[in-house]
C-alpha cells in the first residue's frame, strides 16, 4: 500500500476549510432546530384604486379645484363644467314633456266622452313617453357637468387647464386612493410549500427606512414557468403614514419548516 505525503503548507488550508464547514453546519443546524429561516424579497407599493377621469360631455371647463399632489375627500368636486347650454336644453325638453303629458291627459278625458278613438290616445301616450325619455337623457347630461371624487385620495396629474373647451372622452386628471395601498411581491414558486394567505411579514421601506407590519392578502393564480415565480399581494396591518405609491422595499418573511 502506498501513502501520499501531504505538504505541510496545505495543512492550515485544510484546517480552515474544515472549520468553515463545521461553522456553516452549526449555523444551519441552529436555524433549523428552531424551525425558522429568514427569506427576503423585493416589493413595490401600489394603490388598490387608481383612475383616469375623462369628460363625458363636450363642454368648457369652469373649475378644477384640486391640482397635482392635492388631497381630496370622497364626494369632493373634482371637475366643474360650464353647462349653460345643457341646462337650457333640459329646460326645453322638460317643457316638451309637459306639453305631451297634457295632450295625453286631455285625450283620456275625450275618450271617456267617446269623442276620440283609442288609437289617438295610444299615440298621444307614446309621444309623451318619448318626450319623457328625451328629458331623462338631457338630465343625465346635466348630471355629467360635475365630476365628484369616488373615494378619498390624491391627484396624480392634471392634463388640461381651466377655461379650456374639451371634447367628450378627453382625459382630464388622474387620481389614486392613497389611503388603501398594497404591496406587490414576486416570490419563488416553491414557497407555496409553506406560504399561505394571511402569512405575516415585515416590509422595510427604502425611502423612509421604516419597518411596517404586513400580511399576504392574495396569492397569484398562475406560476410563471420560465422564472418559476408567483405574484403575491400584501396588505399593511393598520393605518400607515408617510408611505406613498411607487415606494419600494424588502419584504422579510420567516419560513416555518416544522
Amino acid at each position: 500500500m502506498k501513502f501520499k505525503m501531504i505538504n505541510s503548507q496545505s495543512v492550515p488550508l485544510i484546517t480552515v476549510i474544515l472549520f468553515t464547514a463545521s461553522f456553516v453546519y452549526a449555523v444551519d443546524d441552529d436555524l433549523f432546530s428552531t424551525g425558522i429561516v429568514a427569506d427576503n424579497v423585493r416589493g413595490l407599493i401600489k394603490p388598490v384604486e387608481k383612475a383616469v377621469i375623462s369628460s363625458e360631455i363636450a363642454a368648457k371647463i369652469k373649475r378644477i379645484p384640486f391640482k397635482s399632489g392635492d388631497s381630496f375627500k370622497k364626494g369632493d368636486l373634482l371637475v366643474d363644467f360650464d353647462c349653460s347650454f345643457y341646462r337650457a336644453d333640459l329646460a326645453s325638453a322638460e317643457a316638451a314633456y309637459k306639453s305631451k303629458q297634457n295632450v295625453f291627459e286631455n285625450n283620456k278625458q275625450l275618450l271617456a266622452l267617446n269623442a276620440i278613438s283609442d288609437i289617438d290616445v295610444s299615440i298621444s301616450e307614446a309621444e309623451m313617453e318619448v318626450a319623457r325619455a328625451d328629458r331623462t337623457m338631457r338630465a343625465i347630461r346635466v348630471g355629467q357637468c360635475k365630476i365628484k371624487a369616488p373615494y378619498n385620495g390624491r391627484v396624480i396629474e392634471v392634463a388640461v387647464n381651466e377655461h379650456e373647451t374639451v371634447p367628450a372622452d378627453k382625459e382630464i386628471l388622474s387620481i389614486l386612493n392613497d389611503q388603501d395601498l398594497e404591496i406587490e411581491l414576486i416570490v419563488p414558486s416553491n414557497w407555496l410549500n409553506w406560504l399561505s394567505q394571511g402569512e405575516p411579514f415585515a416590509f422595510l421601506v427604502d425611502e423612509t427606512g421604516s419597518s411596517l407590519d404586513a400580511k399576504v392578502s392574495k396569492i397569484g393564480a398562475v406560476v410563471d414557468p420560465v422564472s418559476q415565480t408567483i405574484k403575491l399581494t400584501g396588505k399593511f396591518e393598520g393605518k400607515v403614514e408617510n408611505v406613498l405609491s411607487g415606494m419600494s422595499g424588502t419584504a422579510m418573511f420567516k419560513q416555518n419548516n416544522n
